[in-house]
């Protein structure tokens, strides 16, 4: 009776190292497009539908931050493929990026102005 029980936790064992070993799985990357204030060299944001979403202020930035468009100090409207961290409203990563004509941010309804 006991061998089982040390069996079966030695199996348990060996499959939870292999489960945490696995590699994590990727985030998905989302599209989000809105206001892209630059006060750098104090913050850059991006501003959605969902809230405002740091990009980069002085203590930190995005990985990816070299594929950001060049938005110049100011405000632009562009939409940026991302990662981000929904709880603290950080964009994490930047995959890419393209700015748009302002009208197009002034147009949107769901964008505060």
């Amino acid at each position: 009776m006991r061998s089982i029980s040390f069996t079966f936790a030695l199996r348990f064992i060996a499959l939870l190292l292999i489960a945490l070993s696995l590699p994590k799985p990727a985030i998905a990357a989302q599209t989000r497009c809105g206001w892209i204030e630059n006060d750098m060299p104090s913050s850059l944001t991006l501003s959605d539908r969902d809230g405002t979403w740091t990009i980069a202020s002085i203590d930190q930035q995005a990985d990816g931050f070299a594929h950001m468009p060049d938005t110049r100090k100011g405000d632009a409207c562009g939409c940026l493929s991302v990662e981000t961290d929904q709880a603290t409203m950080h964009i994490t990563k930047v995959l890419g990026g393209r700015l748009k004509p302002v009208s197009a941010c002034r147009r949107d309804k769901n964008l505060k102005q």
